[in-house]
């Protein structure tokens, strides 16, 4: 999930809380209760978010907040758990009061923004993302969420504002990158749509977002990536390269070839079928589709020769996506009988 990656790359907030627990010693008094209780909350509460440790969790905060009912801190966190039990009517309860009772709390102000969009509360939910940037233009999540809730709208051209912003921020970000070139989908603006799906593959090769996304970019005519099935799984794989006019294997190829070798051989039976096409050249179509069965041979002691069966044909592979009739005359494909 995003945004608990996000949390464990963003939420370093303990060096700083300890300064923050020094300087108000300082000042005395009910200061230092105070600070010290709010670093408390952090500290522990972000271990329990980090350790997943949810129930714990929000066992502690429940007694924080009986403790403490006015604390912003406590609440916070209660609420943050209470997410997690999908209780979205309490859990928005105590969000919104920690947000109150700490308006300039960029966080705060996300998080309550999560709470009404658990309640599908829209209006609401994209009024806190915005508050938050009013305090944080910089502010990841509520750029991220924020961009959800405007394509959720299909206020397109506004979304993809937020996504890019965000990504100038962390180009690595997943939501942000499939969405955007969903946006560019919609918009009709299919060269840097298909540049936008090639991004996100370089980022996020595998999954079941990067097999949509490979059904997105393959409808465009780009075959730069593929979708298997290996048995019991669809595994996203890169094109299989050679060096022109041979059958050498391209070092290009070796991570695509390496998932494959590794998932049969795990497998233990069934047999992997390699196919290769060729426009007008049976002859190197045999020998490419050999070339693959010998490298998977050598690097895959489990995987013996009766386990791997080659096909080659001189003409394109012929398919369909979404009704669509798609050619390529040039290809090779993998799939795994169980059996």
């Amino acid at each position: 999930m995003e945004l608990k990656k996000r949390e464990k790359l963003m939420n370093n907030r303990l060096s700083l809380s300890i300064v923050v627990l020094v300087t108000a010693v300082l000042l005395g008094g009910c200061v230092v209760k105070d600070i010290s209780r709010t670093v408390g909350h952090t500290v522990k509460g972000d271990y329990y978010l980090d350790a997943e440790k949810y129930s714990e969790g929000r066992q502690s905060f429940e007694k924080a907040v009986h403790q403490d009912p006015e604390s912003a801190s406590a609440n916070y966190y209660y609420g943050r758990f209470l997410l997690y039990d999908k209780n979205y009517v309490k859990a928005k309860g105590y969000l919104v009061k920690a947000r109150d009772k700490e308006p300039d709390n960029a966080d705060y102000q996300f998080w309550a923004g999560i709470g009404y969009a658990g309640l599908k509360d829209r209006k609401r939910e994209e009024e806190c993302y915005r508050n938050a940037l009013k305090i944080d233009p910089n502010h990841l999540q509520s750029l991220v969420y924020l961009g959800h809730n405007q394509l959720e709208k299909k206020r397109y051209h506004d979304a993809f504002k937020y996504y890019q912003k965000a990504l100038d921020i962390w180009p690595g970000s997943p939501s942000a990158l499939y969405n955007r070139a969903l946006i560019l989908k919609r918009l009709g603006r299919t060269p840097e749509e298909k540049i936008g799906w090639l991004e996100y593959l370089d980022y996020y090769p595998s999954g079941h977002m990067a097999r949509r996304a490979v059904d997105h970019l393959n409808y465009l005519g780009d075959f730069s990536y593929r979708n298997h099935r290996l048995g019991p799984r669809t595994v996203t794989l890169e094109k299989i390269y050679f060096e022109p006019f041979s059958d050498r294997l391209s070092g290009n190829s070796v991570e695509s070839l390496n998932l494959v070798g590794g998932i049969a051989e795990k497998m233990k039976k069934g047999k992997l079928q390699i196919l290769v096409y060729q426009k007008n050249n049976k002859k190197l179509a045999k020998a490419r589709a050999t070339a693959i069965r010998q490298y998977l041979i050598e690097e895959f002691p489990g995987l013996p020769l009766k386990r791997i069966g080659i096909s080659w044909f001189d003409s394109p592979q012929s398919f369909k996506i979404k009704k669509k009739k798609m050619k390529i005359e040039e290809s090779v494909s993998f799939f795994i009988s169980e059996k």
